[in-house]
């Protein structure tokens, strides 16, 4: 499944990912976009690996999930 994973630039100059689609909560923060991204990453196989050490099945939505990242221009430009 592929779902968009939105990155912001905040009021301190540091990047933050998150997915507004999806009910898992997953983010990402980093001084750069590739750091942010990195740790998103990060938090994905974590999460995955949580259910898979849990015992708990993987929700539909974390499934052979790829992300599309897009950027919000407007707090790029802040």
């Amino acid at each position: 499944m592929k779902t968009i994973a939105l990155v912001e630039k905040g009021k301190d100059g540091t990047f933050g990912i998150y997915t507004p689609d999806l009910q898992a909560t997953i983010i990402g923060e980093g001084t750069t976009v590739a750091e942010a991204k990195e740790d998103f990453e990060n938090s994905v196989r974590e999460m995955l690996a949580s259910y898979t050490e849990n015992g708990e099945e993987i929700p539909e939505e974390l499934k052979e999930i790829e992300f599309e990242y897009k950027y919000d221009v407007a707090s790029v430009f802040n």
